[in-house]
Formats: C-alpha cells, sequence, structure tokens
C-alpha cells in the first residue's frame, strides 16, 4: 500500500500549511511522477503552499531575470498607470473597450460553437443557448475552438497590455491560460441559485506572478454575473488557499470597503491578478459571455503541450512574438 503524504485522520486547517500541500500533492511519489510525465506540474502543484506574496515575488524575479526582454523597452504612459493600479489594486478600472465589429463577430461566433459542461462531461456539447442541464451553471468552448474565433489573438497580444505585463513580471509573458465560457441564471435558464466552481470566492493558484484579461462579450450589470474581486487582497496572505470561500469567510477576513464589482457593456475589458481573492458571480438574469487570458512568469498545465497553430498560417496576426504566443503559436 502506498504511504500517504499527510495524516489522514483529521482535516487540516482551512489555509494552513498541510492544507494547501493537499490541495494538488497526494504524496511524494505521485509529485515527482507527474512532474516527470509533464514538467509543467513541477511549478504548479507546489503553488499552493507559495503564500507570503513577497516570497512569490522573489521566486518570479529568479525566473525573470532569465528570460527575454523586449529590446529598448520603453512602455506607454498608459501601460504605465494601468501596471501601478494593477501592483496597487489588484485590478484596474475598465480598459478603453474593443470595438463593437469585433464584440458582434466573436459574439456571433461563440453563438454558434457549441460548448460543453466539464464537471458533466456526458452531457456532451450542446448550443449555448441551450444547455441541456439545470445543475450546469456554465458551458466552454475548447481551446481550438477559441483559437479559431475572429480576432482573438489579436486581441491577446494587444501593444499596451503585453506592455503591461513584461513591466509587471520584469520579462516578456507567457501568453497562457486562454478561455471563453458561459455563465446562465435567471428564471429564462432554469432560475439557478445555487453558485458552482470560479462563482464562488476563491485564488488563482496558477503561477507565481500574473495577472488574466477579462472581456465581457455581452453586457454586464449587477444581476449578469459581473467579475467580483477584493481590492489589496493579492498582497495579502488571509485566506490562502486553493479551496473556494464562502461570501461570509470572505467578508470576515477582509470587510466589503474594497470589494468591487466590475460591470461594463459588451465590448468591456479589465485586467486583475487573480491570485487575490475574486470571483464570476452566479447571473440573476440572463446570460454571460466571457473571454480570458493570462500572462505569466511561469506555464501552467492549462494550456496544450504542443502548439496547434502554425506560424505560417496566413489567417495569424502579422507581428506575433514567438516567445510570448509559443504555447499557441509554433515559433
Amino acid at each position: 500500500m502506498a504511504s500517504s503524504f499527510v495524516p489522514t485522520s483529521a482535516p487540516a486547517p482551512v489555509g494552513s500549511f498541510l492544507d494547501n500541500v493537499r490541495t494538488r500533492i497526494a504524496s511524494p511519489r505521485a509529485y515527482w511522477r507527474k512532474a516527470k510525465a509533464d514538467p509543467r506540474y513541477a511549478i504548479y502543484d507546489i503553488l499552493p503552499i507559495v503564500t507570503d506574496p513577497c516570497l512569490r515575488d522573489r521566486l518570479a524575479a529568479l525566473i525573470a531575470v532569465r528570460r527575454p526582454r523586449t529590446p529598448g523597452f520603453y512602455p506607454s504612459l498608459e501601460a504605465r498607470d494601468w501596471c501601478r493600479t494593477l501592483e496597487r489594486d489588484g485590478i484596474t478600472p475598465l480598459l478603453p473597450p474593443i470595438a463593437p465589429a469585433i464584440v458582434a463577430d466573436l459574439r456571433a461566433y461563440f453563438e454558434n460553437t457549441p460548448c460543453h459542461d466539464p464537471f458533466r462531461p456526458h452531457l456532451g456539447w450542446f448550443r449555448p443557448d441551450s444547455p441541456p442541464s439545470p445543475d450546469s451553471n456554465m458551458g466552454y468552448h475548447g481551446i481550438d475552438q477559441i483559437l479559431r474565433a475572429p480576432h482573438v489573438l489579436a486581441l491577446f497580444n494587444d501593444p499596451q497590455v503585453l506592455e503591461v505585463a513584461e513591466l509587471y513580471l520584469g520579462c516578456k509573458p507567457i501568453l497562457d491560460n486562454i478561455g471563453c465560457w458561459w455563465s446562465w441564471g435567471g428564471e429564462s435558464f432554469g432560475g439557478r441559485d445555487a453558485a458552482k466552481g470560479t462563482q464562488r470566492h476563491h485564488r488563482d493558484l496558477d503561477s507565481l506572478r500574473g495577472f488574466k484579461i477579462f472581456f465581457y462579450l455581452t453586457d454586464v450589470d449587477e444581476d449578469g454575473g459581473p467579475h467580483i474581486f477584493v481590492k489589496g487582497s493579492h498582497r495579502s496572505r488571509r485566506l490562502s488557499t486553493g479551496r473556494a470561500l464562502t461570501d461570509a469567510q470572505v467578508e470576515a477576513a477582509f470587510g466589503t470597503s474594497d470589494t468591487v464589482a466590475v460591470t461594463g457593456p459588451a465590448g468591456s475589458r479589465f485586467l486583475g491578478d487573480t491570485y487575490g481573492v475574486h470571483k464570476g458571480a452566479l447571473p440573476r438574469r440572463g446570460r454571460r459571455l466571457l473571454l480570458s487570458g493570462q500572462y505569466n512568469i511561469n506555464r501552467t498545465p492549462h494550456g496544450p503541450t504542443v502548439p496547434p497553430l502554425d506560424r505560417r498560417c496566413a489567417d495569424l496576426p502579422d507581428g506575433l512574438d514567438p516567445f510570448v504566443n509559443r504555447i499557441y503559436v509554433t515559433p
């Protein structure tokens, strides 16, 4: 019988060292086996243990010094301002929106592209306007589907956003962990009333340092499933756990004065360091379509192991940085 990594007779307190170890590591043997099979897990699986933001920054800086930087790097004033806000608050206000024509193209594409519930694979693929089960709160599109969508790589390679990423990381970022999903709520979609998955407060334990860009592809008001974020929590060790957190736990730890709900029309975009405590609220009516991508210091296991796109493809935007896009586009 394989020995366990830690005693299991009594549960460890939420956020304790042992509890955080158990987030991804069942045993030393299992850890080494996963890391050998896929080196991305070597860092990824220990990240729940690294809860001190200052230590996370120091370790990220050790990685950054060995990574490429843009020659003659001189970021714009806007990028510098967005980075300062991200450093201080962990989230930016809404950035200049993307063009309505781009939003329309993306919305039309994803409206007519099937999605799936990864937690209920037996449901298969289904139309975004017809979730087959009231137990499904969210429907995800696959990576290949997202990469085939119009404008996506150009949006993720916005020059000013890449400048923010290089400022924030100290080196060129790795574009990683792209996602696009629908969230359903209200009477028109079965009256869902229980938040699930990322609709509950949590921290993203994907990278030692990084941030996400979020695009609203539908109008999002207070009832439409806004992104909720606790400003400053990306610099705090409170509730540093891989577990989902209740609203009561978050309020007890941080209060309510620094909690923001990001609302905006379709085309809105913003940046967030999702090591901070956050959630995508369960819509109380209608449905929300959100596109996101992450700019990381280290790779996660969330992307493909082999780039699915050939750089010679005529449909790709010009000038894609090979290092930034290496997970999704061949060098």
